[in-house]
Parts: C-alpha cells; structure tokens; sequence
C-alpha cells in the first residue's frame, strides 16, 4: 500500500528516500484523482510508476513491490529489522498463537511495548497488520497505514545498510526471490556499494504529506504545497527542510541522515 522512491546519484555521494503516504490523493493518468495506492490496483506497476513520475517529475528506472503476505521471508533474509514503536499497543484478536480454542478466549491480543525493537519477519508483519489498539481506540486506518510505512521504511534502512552490503553474495537471492521487482541481486548489490561509500550526511529520508480531509466518504489526504519543494530537496536543486513543528504526521519534509 505505501510507496516510496529511492534516488541515487553515486558522483554527489547522494540518496533520498521519498515516503509517499498511500492516502495521499493525486491525479491518475487515465484515471483522474484518487488515492496515490488506486495506481497500483488499476494498472498495476506499469500505472504506478506513471503517476509517481507524474507526481515528482523524476524519472524511475526500476520498480519493487513488496507483498505483505510474501514480506516476512524478505525481513527474515535481512536477519531482522528494528522498529520504533511511537506508543503501547494491545491489538485486535488475530492470529491467535496458542493451539487450543481455550487459550486463544483468554488470550488479550498481540503487545508491543513503546520504543525501538528488533522484530523478525512473522513479528513485523503481525504489527502492519493490527486494526485495532484496545490501548487507543482513537487509531484508525491511517494510523495501520503509518505502522506499514514504518516497517517498509525499515526494510529500506536494511537493504541498504552496510551489513546487508558485505552479506549480499550469499543471501542476494533469498532477499529477491519473494520480491516482485526487475532488479538483480547484482543491482541490489551495486545499490549498496553506493551507500557504502557515502556519508550519513549524504542521506536524506523526505516525506510527501498534506491535511487528511473526507471526499465522497473517503478519508484522503490533499498534498500539501510544500510537497513541491520536498520534490526540490529530493533532486538536490534545493536545500533540505524538515517537517514544520507541528504539522502532524503527514507533514511534508526531509531530514538529513541516516537511521539504523
């Protein structure tokens, strides 16, 4: 459901990660406006590529779609991926892990303490999937979206991180196999020797974002204008801002530096 873009430019020793929120409402080529993730579920890659090209102006050479049902072999080759949760959580009832019908009616459901934590793949791909908080019942889908995103930008930090550089020649292939992408595990490969050789200052993580509103009994959310300047930071034809202080969640920015 999230999407994020990945630019590389190996002669600057630059990357920029772009979070593009997947409520964020945008013009579909062919289509119209709708949710930024209605792309892939039209047309698949194909028309997803077309309107985040659309979208930022920056050409994409290569796709990856990670299927949550498919990611917790992904995560599990990666050896793992460090999550920080933003509060308590005691989920919905799913996936019970005792064998007996008994245990599972005195089971509470799934908890994951506040703070940063290593989640294998079966743990990570439990906290995407939680719907509900009995610690919070103000949460809602774009809170279930965050949790997605969060797990998605972690797996990014891992493929792209140093340890996963120096493993690649012997889990390349366990890594790609469960992805649907067109890249290598050469490519992947490559992709971490650019951030081998590139400073943390050389990094940057930006976000799209705007003001979560309802259309047609939809909660969307409208790009802000700030989102073309975010695009600006990402091709380095502007210095990099963060999010404004209290924009929320969904505020659009950068930050310089690399996580994990």
């Amino acid at each position: 459901d999230a999407m994020m873009l990945v630019r590389t430019d190996p002669d600057e020793h630059r990357m920029a990660l772009l979070s593009i929120p997947r409520d964020l409402r945008v013009d579909i080529p062919g289509r119209g406006p709708d949710k930024v993730n209605a792309a892939y579920a039209f047309g698949g890659p194909t028309l997803a590529i077309r309107t985040v090209q659309s979208l930022t102006g920056i050409p994409i050479n290569h796709v990856m779609v990670v299927d949550f049902s498919k990611f917790k072999e992904v995560i599990d080759a990666l050896g793992g991926v460090t999550i920080n949760v933003p509060a308590p959580i005691l989920s919905n009832k799913f996936e019970c892990p005792y064998p007996t019908r008994a245990r599972c009616d005195r089971w509470d459901g799934w908890r994951f303490a506040k703070g940063v934590q290593d989640m294998d793949g079966r743990r990570a791909l439990i906290y995407s999937r939680i719907r509900q908080n009995q610690l919070n019942p103000a949460e809602s889908d774009i809170t279930r979206g965050e949790r997605q995103q969060a797990v998605l930008q972690a797996m990014m930090d891992e493929i792209t991180s140093l340890g996963t550089f120096v493993r690649m020649p012997f889990i390349g292939d366990d890594l790609v196999a469960p992805l649907a992408t067109d890249m290598s595990a050469n490519q992947l490969l490559q992709l971490g020797w650019v951030v081998k050789r590139m400073p943390s200052s050389g990094e940057l993580r930006c976000r799209l974002g705007g003001q979560i509103a309802d259309i047609d009994g939809q909660s969307v959310i409208i790009g802000s204008e700030e989102n073309t300047s975010v695009i600006a930071m990402v091709t380095g034809d502007s210095a990099p801002q963060p999010p404004p202080p209290g924009s929320g969640p969904f505020g659009p920015g950068c930050r310089v530096g690399r996580s994990g």
